[in-house]
């Protein structure tokens, strides 16, 4: 089958990003002069995410022949980082604990679009709300995924959250374990270490039928009867997009989860114009870059200074804007937040403590404030005045009149000796912006059109999260996404 790329618009800034993965390929009938070996399957999936391996899994129980390519040595994606929860309104594993949520599909929709600020897709939003508990049925019934419920872990405090369970931890390398456990059973082939270089397609038509491969042999070449699934994650990870498209703040925080999410969506597809949604939108939280450590909960609970012993933000703000805020208005991205011994021993703080234990990222402490001043490398002077101005606030009730303000619904003293100062930083998790899918996952062009043969799910698809998103929503939408595929493409077969 001969095989082509499109030609490159000069100046588009996809196309420009693109070159460097194109550029093997650019002359016309590239592929048929190199003869790659070529195998072929129903569908060829780039990524080992969770939304890739759903498809794989969904599209074998369809009687499909699905292929997976990962770039690296095993499943190395954010999905292995994540807490491995998932959201459901009125699931079997619900149903079964007797769970009386009086949550809805429609509060779940209207919750996920809030956070979003209304920025998100309003169709593909409903599809995730709509198709989330039947996604989780099956995750549970046919894959074997089990989970924790009951449990109020996330805003709306619903009792949606699903919290895989398993020996290994954290609860997302456990869900990949599950499926990884499914496609074996299934005989899905993996291919590790294989990096997509370039989309192919049919020089007739355009449409998308396959992907070219680097491995460690050479180049080779897997083709996709029903086109090609790209689930290979947003662009944390990449210094160079993150800078043009969310800005040097964001391109300065240190990466949350997996190091290897590169923006293979965006460049790869450039060629074919996909129309290319919400890149400067991200999610980020508090970390401790060198050490990974991550102070989730540690930094609402007191006073943020920078290392110029400065309050730089207002503390009542999320950890996600705590982040923001660390990355953007401090000269070297570093915080410290400063607590006492009673902040210290809450228990809603013990897995933030043990996380910076065990990775043996440093903590200072001190029994007077400008003791600890000294140990953590802060002006002694300056830290005493603003403890003891912030004290003076929270005791009048003047908090709010601080520079900057402080609005914690529950500010606490910082009375008690011994003291403490956490460093920590801004860190990237993951970026929402990507080539905007329709409910069938088919990747749409800058005229709306669907890119016959061409597929994203998760975080390598745009579209559904803007500015926040409800925690578990990820997982969720790439599992009822990637299901959404596989039967699309069921029913092109039929």
């Amino acid at each position: 089958m001969q095989t082509s790329r499109r030609s490159i618009l000069k100046g588009s800034l996809l196309a420009t990003m693109a070159t460097g993965f194109a550029s093997a390929s650019l002359t016309a009938n590239a592929a048929e002069k190199t003869a790659a070996p070529q195998k072929t399957y129903d569908l060829v999936i780039c990524g080992l995410g969770i939304g890739g391996i759903v498809t794989a899994i969904r599209a074998a129980q369809d009687g499909l022949k699905p292929v997976i390519l990962e770039k690296m040595g095993s499943a190395a994606g954010n999905t292995v980082y994540s807490a491995g929860f998932m959201l459901g309104v009125n699931t079997k594993m619900q149903q079964a604990k007797g769970l009386q949520t009086g949550d809805t599909v429609e509060k779940f929709y209207e919750d996920i679009m809030k956070v979003s600020q209304g920025r998100g897709d309003p169709a593909l939003t409903r599809l995730v709300a709509e198709k989330a508990d039947e996604t989780l049925n099956w995750l549970h019934d046919y894959v074997g995924v089990q989970y924790n419920v009951g449990a109020k872990l996330v805003w709306p405090m619903l009792q949606r959250a699903h919290l895989t369970t398993g020996e290994q931890k954290p609860g997302g390398k456990q869900l990949m374990t599950y499926l990884l456990n499914k496609a074996k059973e299934l005989n899905i082939p993996i291919v590790y270490n294989a990096k997509v270089v370039a989309l192919l397609d049919n020089p007739k038509n355009g449409d998308v039928i396959g992907a070219r491969v680097k491995t460690r042999k050479g180049f080779e070449e897997y083709l996709g009867k029903l086109g090609v699934v790209m689930a290979t994650g947003g662009f944390s990870a990449n210094k160079m997009m993150l800078t043009m498209m969310s800005g040097v703040p964001a391109a300065n925080m240190p990466v949350r989860g997996s190091n290897t999410v590169t923006g293979e969506s965006i460049l790869l597809t450039g060629p074919y114009f996909p129309k290319v949604v919400n890149v400067d939108q991200y999610h980020c939280g508090p970390i401790h870059g060198p050490t990974g450590a991550n102070p989730l909960n540690i930094v609402n609970t007191g006073i943020a200074v920078s290392k110029q012993t400065q309050r730089y933000t207002d503390e009542g703000k999320t950890y996600v804007q705590m982040a923001r805020d660390t990355a953007a208005l401090t000269k070297d991205n570093w915080g410290y937040m400063i607590v006492d011994e009673d902040t210290h021993n809450l228990p809603m703080l013990k897995n933030d403590w043990f996380s910076y234990e065990s990775k043996k990222a440093p903590v200072y402490k001190a029994d007077t404030i400008e003791g600890l001043a000294k140990e953590a490398g802060l002006d002694p002077v300056e830290l005493k005045k603003i403890v003891d101005e912030y004290n003076a606030a929270l005791q009048n009730g003047k908090l709010g009149e601080l520079t900057p303000p402080n609005t914690h619904k529950n500010p606490r003293p910082i009375l008690k000796a011994p003291f403490y100062a956490v460093p920590f930083q801004g860190g990237m998790t993951a970026t929402f912006g990507g080539p905007l899918i329709n409910t069938k996952g088919q990747v749409l062009d800058t005229e709306g059109r669907p890119i016959k043969g061409l597929y994203a799910v998760g975080n390598a698809a745009g579209g559904l999260f803007y500015d926040n998103y409800v925690g578990g929503a990820q997982l969720t939408s790439a599992s009822v996404i990637g299901m959404a595929i596989a039967d699309h493409m069921k029913a092109l077969m039929q």
